[in-house]
């Protein structure tokens, strides 16, 4: 009860903050109080989405998913990781752990068990997180982006920032959605700033859109980050539709260490091809990133869309081939286990197409 009450009274005095200074206003891509695609495309709205899903004619095409899977566990992760060495540990659905250079960067945290604006009802989880929250190192930093409740728990946000205070970076806008914090970093696209000696952070368009309930539809800014961090170059996509973006992120930074790319949520395509990639489009976006390894997410947690629990997965080793990559060139995790970036100049996994 304590925590709902805090987190209550954060959430309101962040809004009565951000009446006071909107920092939307910034922004050349905020007009009329929206922000706006790159390039134009008309995207479905969370609510219609979640809609078409309750229709008899979905229903038919949603493929029924497991109640629960078990799986592993990491109960001891490592409290830090020195040097230039890179520890990525998958937790689950756009919620990774990075450890590099003696930092602990979090991704999109979502621990709760379902991602909805209510407890009792919406996409529930169908597995434990990979690390519980009560089990994560200390956290130095949170890269949140965007919004959407299967990106943006409030709930583990409340806690971390209790338990931790680190600091928390995301789009404009979205600041006044969170508990109240003096480290919450707001950033336009191509914005970057230095969060450590070793760690320079940049936030960066994707393809997508953003919204809490019928009446705030891109009222903050989405996006993905570049991370130069330890001496590598780390791509964390958040959620996206195929466009330029990444050839664009490609000629202002050159090739990608490693891309964190979205795989799942796909399907239907008439809904979701604007703003979810396909296995093939990330394999596309891989390729133009021009990345040393990709690392597939978003997928196999909580049932968003109707492709299968398993299809992402099977479907990427088909794009893989059919893109000419090599086995390593783009990677699954399993849930919870540990990854140690290989020496990726020795490692053969540069992409062959």
């Amino acid at each position: 009860m304590r925590k709902l009450m805090v987190l209550f009274i954060g959430t309101l005095l962040a809004a009565c903050t951000a009446s006071k200074v909107d920092v939307r206003q910034k922004s050349a891509n905020f007009n009329d109080g929206v922000f706006s695609n790159t390039n134009p495309v008309k995207t479905k709205s969370f609510w219609e989405i979640v809609w078409s899903g309750l229709t008899t004619e979905a229903e038919t095409e949603r493929a029924e998913w497991p109640d629960w899977v078990e799986t592993e566990m990491d109960t001891a992760p490592l409290e830090r990781v020195q040097g230039n060495d890179v520890r990525i540990t998958f937790v689950n659905h756009a919620t990774f752990l990075i450890q590099v250079g003696g930092l602990n960067i979090l991704t999109d945290p979502v621990f709760s068990e379902r991602t909805s604006p209510v407890s009792f009802i919406g996409p529930k989880r169908v597995h434990n997180p990979g690390i519980t929250i009560d089990n994560l190192p200390r956290v130095d930093a949170i890269l949140i982006s965007h919004d959407h409740y299967d990106h943006l728990d409030l709930n583990s946000i409340s806690t971390l920032i209790e338990r931790d205070n680190p600091h928390l970076y995301m789009g404009l806008g979205v600041g006044r959605r969170l508990p109240v914090s003096e480290k919450v970093i707001e950033l336009d696209w191509w914005d970057n700033i230095q969060v450590a000696d070793n760690f320079q952070l940049w936030f960066l368009d994707v393809q997508h859109f953003s919204g809490r309930s019928l009446t705030d539809r891109n009222s903050t800014l989405w996006g993905g980050f570049l991370l130069e961090v330890g001496g590598k170059k780390i791509y964390f996509g958040g959620d996206s539709g195929y466009a330029d973006h990444y050839v664009r992120t490609y000629e202002r930074f050159g090739p990608i260490d490693v891309a964190l790319l979205p795989i799942g949520a796909y399907a239907p395509r008439n809904l979701f091809k604007p703003v979810h990639l396909d296995p093939f489009e990330a394999v596309q976006a891989h390729i133009d990133l021009k990345a040393n390894l990709s690392i597939g997410m978003h997928y196999g947690t909580f049932q968003l869309s109707a492709e299968a629990r398993k299809e992402p997965v099977e479907l990427l080793e088909q794009a893989k081939r059919e893109a000419g990559l090599t086995p390593t060139a783009f990677i699954t995790l399993e849930i919870g286990q540990p990854f140690q970036l290989p020496n990726l100049a020795a490692s053969g996994t540069q992409p062959t197409h």
